[in-house]
């Protein structure tokens, strides 16, 4: 299967923070040619192994997760409409989105309801309306949408992943399963080459409430060192200021949860093999797993790299294939110049 068409099979897939094992089989399905064995734990995280072979070698784990944006039913009112919070979304952009709520019973299509412009008041277009205000529409009654939705119930943006122009990709949640295909390429350049240390690869869940997947998983494995690779904001017509750009390559962050000689290493393996890059300040904390990663036990030394990416948290990110591939190509060359003495 080619990297862009795994891609499409995992950011086809619905799985809301909190709700991933759907994507999790999918995860451990792509995974499991490449490891020595890969299992799906209790939080939903898929984890795999592949041994170097030398007895006592330090750990490295790569982290990407795979839970998406998205929402909850908290109403299904008399009138058959659903009430809803939403989770890292922006309220901004609902009225009128396509939306899939994921019952028990299957999913069923839905739209944010939108108010026609003719029946709006004065000045009523220039605001944003509050979550609370707003409700799906799914087409029921109230009878039958409550015999069908559940309060509890996920929902998440409709629609596929779709090719644009100049190899670019855009679905609804490329951040992060992206970044997991990043280290799927990675695994793919590694076939055959000799390593230093044991790999752990983590597709991690509920990283958009909090980072508690990888949290579970690093603190059980306890690997040396721990990469987590994720997307970052890219250049768009309306964020002229943001740094990098589409094309420009793996982003690769110094700072105190993404441990500067850990950084120095990754830009001199990108230098040496010819890989663009970006360097990133970033004293503090990352948004990443990586910050979660670090605290367990005695501390792990962790790393950020990161995979530009436009318009993060809507049903529309886009992002570049030459970026993945890049990133990918990092991700192996760092694993093979690993001699456990960083």
């Amino acid at each position: 299967m080619e990297l862009k068409d795994k891609i499409k099979r995992l950011t086809n897939a619905y799985g809301v923070s909190g709700d991933e094992f759907r994507v999790s089989e999918i995860a451990a399905e792509l995974l499991k040619p490449y490891v020595d064995k890969v299992g799906i734990d209790r939080f939903g995280n898929v984890t795999g192994y592949k041994s170097c072979g030398v007895p006592g070698a330090k750990k490295l784990l790569l982290d990407a997760h795979i839970d998406q944006i998205g929402f909850m039913i908290t109403e299904v009112t008399d009138g058959g409409f659903l009430r809803f919070i939403g989770m890292g979304v922006d309220q901004r952009m609902l009225p009128g989105s396509e939306m899939t709520v994921l019952t028990a019973k299957g999913p069923i299509p839905g739209i944010v309801a939108a108010l026609p412009p003719h029946l709006q008041k004065p000045g009523d277009n220039e605001k944003s309306i509050p979550i609370a205000d707003m409700a799906v529409d799914i087409g029921m009654t109230g009878d039958e949408a409550k015999k069908r939705v559940r309060v509890g119930d996920y929902m998440a943006f409709r629609g596929d992943t779709f090719d644009l122009l100049g190899g670019g990709l855009c679905g609804r949640c490329m951040d992060d399963r992206a970044c997991f295909c990043c280290i799927l390429h990675a695994l793919e350049l590694l076939q055959g080459k000799p390593l230093a240390v044991d790999l752990i690869i983590c597709a991690s869940t509920k990283e958009e409430m909090g980072g508690h997947g990888s949290q579970a998983v690093s603190y059980r494995e306890n690997p040396d060192y721990a990469v987590a690779i994720d997307v970052c904001h890219a250049r768009t017509a309306d964020a002229p200021e943001v740094q990098p750009r589409l094309g420009d390559g793996p982003v690769i962050s110094v700072g105190s949860n993404s441990r500067p000689k850990f950084a120095r290493l990754a830009m001199e393996v990108a230098r040496a093999k010819q890989i663009p890059f970006l360097p990133d300040a970033c004293p503090a904390g990352s948004g990443t797993n990586a910050w979660t990663m670090q605290l367990m036990r005695e501390g792990i030394c962790t790393l950020v790299v990161s995979l530009p990416l436009k318009y993060m948290h809507s049903p529309v990110e886009v992002l570049r294939m030459n970026d993945v591939e890049n990133v990918g190509r990092l991700l192996a060359e760092l694993a093979q110049a690993m001699d456990g003495r960083l």
